[in-house]
């Protein structure tokens, strides 16, 4: 796995909410996400890269940090089809609700921005038809799930 920048370069993609402290362990999880921005990780896999980036977080501290950046809006919090649970940067703008792909085989996940625009028109008409219909909505998580190109052709040998 990646490890995350060095220590000096810890800057964070975005700015820290108010209230939330820039400690050593909340910038080498913002330059994790910043070295590897389109990675969704578990628990036990920014656990590991935080220690081997030299910035070692107990597993309770972790978590807090993940429950927090997600609260903040700057995390987005899913769970994939083994039911573990996986953090990733919060898309923004335009690609606030883009779709992403999981391979059902080695669990990697894969943002879907291409067409995101005829998906966000297609989520506003089911989103009016919810309101309509008097549901609230809270949450929106498009996910397709297949074999990604490595798992389906290993060893290169993609089809033609």
């Amino acid at each position: 796995m990646p490890a995350a920048t060095s220590s000096s370069s810890h800057r964070a993609p975005w700015s820290l909410p108010s209230g939330m402290r820039a400690t050593r362990a909340t910038r080498a999880l913002a330059a994790l996400y910043e070295a590897r921005p389109d990675a969704a990780l578990s628990e036990p896999e920014v656990e590991a890269a935080l220690a081997s980036a030299g910035a070692p977080v107990n597993k309770v501290t972790v978590y807090r940090m993940l429950d927090r950046f997600a609260a903040a809006g700057l995390l987005h919090k899913q769970v994939d089809a083994a039911r573990v649970t996986r953090y990733a940067l919060a898309p923004q703008g335009e690609e606030g609700t883009a779709p992403r792909f999981e391979c059902d085989d080695c669990h990697r996940q894969f943002r879907l921005s291409q067409g995101s625009a005829k998906v966000q028109t297609a989520l506003k008409q089911v989103l009016q038809a919810l309101a309509t219909a008097g549901h609230e909505s809270l949450a929106v998580d498009i996910a397709v799930h297949g074999r990604c190109a490595e798992c389906a052709h290993p060893a290169g040998g993609a089809a033609a």
